[in-house]
């Protein structure tokens, strides 16, 4: 029983804690407003369906046949969030006009959605 409950704490306290979801509507909401950080947690919100899709459909079969896989797509989600906290710290300061192209809506629901499909947190 105490290791069940050691587990759930420590479940209880990864997922409250912030990530890279957190971080990314954080940054793209003070960089580009609040339009943005919305369309950034629209994408987010979709990306937690790929997690739902493999979890109900192949994560078993997978895990048993080919664990591999699983390993590769948290090595991939978590270059992924390095490439992106690279880009943050790399980013050069645009002009309002640049900023509006740079950041498009479509681009801030890509961002998020590839973030929350591939961070190894999730996963």
């Amino acid at each position: 029983m105490n290791e069940i409950l050691i587990v759930l704490l420590i479940k209880i306290l990864a997922v409250v804690s912030p990530g890279a979801d957190f971080a990314l509507i954080t940054r793209n909401s003070y960089l580009y407003g609040r339009l943005q950080g919305r369309y950034t947690a629209y994408g987010i919100a979709c990306g937690v369906w790929i997690h739902v899709f493999y979890s109900l459909i192949a994560l078993n079969f997978v895990r048993h046949s080919i664990p591999d896989v699983l390993q590769f797509i948290q090595y991939l989600g978590a270059f992924y969030l390095v490439y992106i906290g690279f880009k943050t710290f790399t980013h050069t300061t645009a002009s309002i006009q640049e900023t509006k192209v740079y950041n498009s809506r479509s681009k801030s629901f890509k961002q998020g959605f590839l973030t929350n499909a591939l961070n190894p947190k999730t996963m």
